[in-house]
């Protein structure tokens, strides 16, 4: 069930339509308007134009804010850890001493090598298999996959990295997808399965990801946009129950909007879908 579709040109921007830059620099490409069609209509919305939140690929946020996410949170886990084991070395070492702030002990394991923590709490540099040696290695590299990422799949290389046994790509990629349910989306994130004209199957909007157009570079047709520089244009249009929908989830409200049975089926297969198609970009069997 499409829940986005094409709008005549000679209609004007309202609150649901997807816009999309068409030129200029900008973390943003695609936005749904957010401002309300009264606001519009009276022009109401400021000298900063009409205020959108960011659309993208659903594939891209599980690969990436998600996956970072759940690294991040593995790695305070780890990092907390390792705070306690260096501070009860480090108050043995000189009783005067006084216990290292998990910011600091983040910082110097990130920034050294695990001997030479060792050596710095008189500890035997000589073991392979120490818990620093382990830990360092572990939040090193899934800290320089976060950071500085290699493909698109880096978020999921970090998470591999801080499994207690080797584990694939494919293999924790099932654990990040079944941490995100498609029938409990997180308050934030609002599901569209389709805009036109755009590949790909499934995208998001992440109602946090507040960006403001100006309202004069906002075109509904590609003959007016593309002679202006950060121009976007209209590509197409929330149906009236998916718009009143992200209004309704925008403004924090409790309830929400009941779905159409199709577009809650639509929507659950779009995440298999999504999740075959990476697998088999991995080249890896199930």
């Amino acid at each position: 069930m499409q829940d986005c579709e094409y709008v005549d040109a000679a209609l004007p921007v309202r609150q649901g339509d997807v816009l999309k830059r068409v030129r200029g620099d900008g973390h943003i490409t695609l936005a749904i308007v957010v401002t309300a069609d009264c606001d519009i209509a009276n022009e109401k919305f400021g000298d900063a134009g009409l205020a959108c939140v960011q659309l993208g690929p659903l594939a891209d946020y599980v690969l990436g804010e998600h996956a970072r996410n759940l690294a991040r949170v593995q790695m305070k886990k780890r990092f907390e850890k390792a705070a306690q084991w260096v501070n009860e070395r480090w108050c043995l070492k000189d009783p005067g001493n006084v216990a290292l702030s998990e910011e600091r002990v983040q910082a110097w394991i990130l920034a050294s090598k695990p001997e030479e923590i060792e050596a710095e709490l008189n500890l035997s540099v000589d073991g392979e298999k120490s818990f620093i040696k382990r830990e360092s290695a572990a939040l090193q590299a899934a800290q320089s996959f976060i950071d500085a990422p290699t493909d698109r799949y880096s978020a999921i290389d970090a998470l591999c990295v801080l499994q207690a046994q080797s584990t694939t790509r494919s293999t924790q990629f099932k654990t990040v997808l079944g941490a995100l349910s498609p029938k409990k989306l997180p308050f934030d994130l609002f599901y569209v399965s389709c805009v036109p004209g755009e590949p790909g199957l499934g995208f998001v909007a992440k109602l946090q990801a507040l960006t403001f157009i100006p309202f004069n570079r906002s075109f509904t047709s590609m003959d007016d946009a593309k002679d202006f520089e950060n121009s976007f244009v209209r590509v197409g249009r929330l149906g009236p129950t998916f718009r009143h929908a992200l209004a309704q989830q925008f403004g924090m409200l409790f309830a929400r909007i009941g779905m159409p049975k199709a577009y809650e089926q639509d929507r659950d297969a779009a995440f298999e879908i999504i999740a075959d198609q990476i697998k088999a970009e991995m080249g890896e069997q199930k």
